[in-house]
């Protein structure tokens, strides 16, 4: 082989083999870093669909969650209508008990109005004020929607039907009481079986949510994660050929040295 001066050439070709493999060892240092597996172009097409399954998969966990404002929400309402079943069940005893004034006294007949005019208020103020963040439980004729799936789809819950009470913010004794009594009974028991199906049907929406939403971030992350032991072996593999490209240049500088001193 001629001693000639573009031996040079050995040292420029060491370079670039040592550059191209700093950039292989900087991009796995990188997906390594971020746990990113497409970051320096890996995998463009594959981040976008797992940007698409990602933000599906978030939708569905807020889905799960209003479900389970829902599920409170309902939870709520049935307390409320259980103590009002409480109360309304007393209204009926004082009116059974008021049928039997042949006996009573006028201060027995007095005390029996009383209590029954303060339920009759107790029910209505219950039935009127009592809110879940703002949103009247008991009585509301509005459909009340909760998000169900990552498309915002909805599910109307609630009490379905409104509890009339009978009037019974009107009760001024508890004469006949035990009448409108069984008329409201009869409402909170349908209110309380609407109840109980809205939280039956939300909790199957909510179980759905959240397996799709635990799915689809989990087929996401095969596309998006870093492998870290295959890249980790290709950190290896650049590391190697980056020490092995820098002493080739050092040996290619060495023999143009050699030309050097023939020339001395």
């Amino acid at each position: 082989m001629p001693s000639v001066s573009n031996i040079a050439v050995g040292a420029a070709m060491a370079g670039a083999a040592a550059s191209k493999a700093r950039h292989a060892m900087n991009e796995s240092i990188t997906r390594l870093s971020t746990g990113i597996r497409s970051m320096y172009g890996g995998d463009a097409a594959g981040q976008s669909l797992a940007n698409s399954l990602g933000s599906k998969g978030a939708s569905f966990a807020v889905a799960a969650r209003n479900a389970e404002d829902g599920i409170s929400f309902l939870q709520s309402a049935e307390s409320v209508l259980l103590e009002m079943a409480a109360l309304t069940t007393r209204l009926r005893e004082l009116g059974v008990q008021y049928a039997n004034n042949g006996l009573l006294t006028l201060t027995d007949e007095a005390a029996l109005n009383a209590e029954a005019t303060a339920i009759g208020d107790a029910l209505l103020s219950v039935a009127s004020n009592t809110t879940f963040n703002g949103v009247v439980m008991v009585g509301n004729n509005t459909a009340i929607e909760v998000g169900i799936n990552d498309a915002g789809d909805t599910a109307t819950i609630g009490t379905a039907t409104s509890i009339a009470n009978a009037n019974m913010g009107d009760i001024t004794g508890a004469n006949g009481v035990d009448g409108s009594a069984d008329t409201a009974l009869g409402s909170i028991a349908t209110s309380l079986g609407n109840v109980a199906a809205g939280m039956v049907s939300l909790k199957g929406y909510q179980a759905v949510a959240s397996n799709s939403a635990a799915n689809l971030k989990a087929a996401a992350a095969r596309i998006q994660d870093t492998d870290f032991a295959l890249e980790t072996a290709n950190l290896t593999k650049a590391s190697v050929l980056n020490q092995s490209a820098m002493a080739m240049v050092a040996q290619a500088n060495q023999a143009q040295n050699a030309i050097l001193a023939v020339i001395q």
